[in-house]
């Protein structure tokens, strides 16, 4: 994974932003109408929490009963932020070591946007463009450098030192062998 790429370029810029008293069904239908994975729960401008698919489908089994269920009776408490300046190899390590799918990018302490495991693999698999200067630029032709090795697996999400293309997917050694 190229170091020069930044969070910030790749990072979903409109992000969904809830409060703790928002309805989770409410919440639940703004993501899917969305397509995110993740709301950030702000409490004014600050963030306190992130609403993820799985807090969401946590309502099925406990005892609270979904249609008046709240964002604070579900939501993961505290966000791992990162500075949308950050390396995208920063990005990755640090949802490989805190175990998960998605950072809010900041600058300047306000959030500017979220970057997902998504993002990661998707721009770790981009071929880098070569200029010589002599003429149009040319991917390499390279098969071996078309990607690093490293990123998340695109079927289990963890973050791997080994990924190989099976199936158009980039998947760990777990995930190829089963």
């Amino acid at each position: 994974m190229s170091s020069a790429v930044t969070v910030r370029e790749v990072m979903t810029r409109e992000f969904v932003g809830v409060s703790e008293g928002d309805a989770v069904v409410e919440t639940v239908e703004l993501l899917l109408d969305e397509g995110a994975e993740c709301a950030i729960v702000l409490r004014g401008r600050d963030p306190v929490g992130m609403l993820s698919e799985r807090d969401a489908l946590s309502l099925v089994t406990s005892d609270t009963d979904p249609a008046t269920a709240t964002v604070s009776d579900v939501m993961s408490d505290g966000v791992i932020q990162i500075p949308s300046d950050e390396s995208l190899a920063a990005a990755a390590g640090t949802m490989g070591r805190e175990g998960v799918r998605w950072l809010l990018a900041v600058e300047d302490e306000d959030p500017v946007g979220v970057v997902t495991a998504h993002d990661v693999v998707v721009a770790s698999t981009m071929v880098p463009e070569t200029d010589t200067g002599t003429g149009p630029s040319s991917a390499t032709t390279d098969p071996a450098a078309e990607y690093d090795t490293q990123g998340i697996c695109e079927a289990c999400g963890a973050l791997a030192n080994d990924l190989v293309n099976a199936n158009g997917q980039l998947v760990c050694t777990n995930c190829r062998e089963a």
